[in-house]
């Protein structure tokens, strides 16, 4: 039976990717078959000779489901801007059924698959669409990604309230240390462990060169 869930974070650059890539190293170390997805990506590079998002390529490259980088990333913008003024300026509208054709593809072949959202929760995709809708479209559980750093507190209250008013199923959540200079990280990630409900299925580390297999060895799958 596969498992799938998306990624998603209380910000944009709290470490996503590198949450994504260390779950899809934890359940490669259990020989399971997993992919990962990011539907959605702003912002390329060179690569190998390639143009593409440097996130697209990090999970290309773990994945071991043999599988293409078009399932892999639906829609890639050049420009490092938010998605929906990526999508309107290069006339290529996002679409959520084009992204779930994809998303049926990848499960078919995995026996995990972890799409990961680009930003945070609320991130508009277009004039009417946010990740938030993408997600429901997909019916799949969320893995949040906390970004500690100063202010994580409120972003991480109000992104699990609106999941929560939005009915949506948190699996669990994943702190992630980044900023290692923060004043009082322990007393900030006992408050959330506090006052949320889901499980806490790890707490990261400042790993300076994102080494995914490292971060994995702090991740708790929570075995329900």
């Amino acid at each position: 039976m596969e498992q799938t869930f998306f990624i998603t974070g209380t910000d944009t650059g709290i470490g996503k990717t590198f949450i994504t890539c260390a779950l899809i190293e934890l359940m490669k170390s259990r020989n399971k078959i997993v992919g990962g997805m990011k539907p959605i990506a702003a912002g390329e590079t060179i690569h190998e000779g390639v143009s593409i998002n440097s996130d697209v390529f990090e999970i290309s490259r773990i994945s071991n489901a043999g599988i293409n980088n078009k399932d892999i990333n639906t829609y890639s913008f050049k420009e490092a801007i938010a998605p929906h003024i990526a999508s309107k300026i290069n006339n290529k509208p996002i679409n959520l059924k084009k992204i779930k054709e994809h998303y049926d593809s990848l499960r078919k072949n995995t026996d995990y698959l972890f799409v990961e959202g680009a930003g945070g929760y609320y991130v508009p995709l277009s004039e009417n669409i946010m990740t938030s809708d993408l997600i429901s479209s997909l019916d799949i559980p969320i893995i949040l990604v906390v970004g500690i750093r100063l202010g994580c507190l409120n972003h991480t209250m109000l992104t699990i309230d609106a999941i929560h008013k939005n009915k949506q199923n948190i699996f669990g959540w994943i702190a992630n240390i980044v900023d290692p200079d923060m004043h009082n990280q322990e007393e900030n990630i006992k408050y959330l462990k506090e006052k949320i409900s889901e499980p806490c299925m790890g707490v990261i580390p400042y790993i300076k060169m994102k080494d995914p297999v490292e971060a994995l060895q702090h991740i708790i799958w929570p075995e329900i």
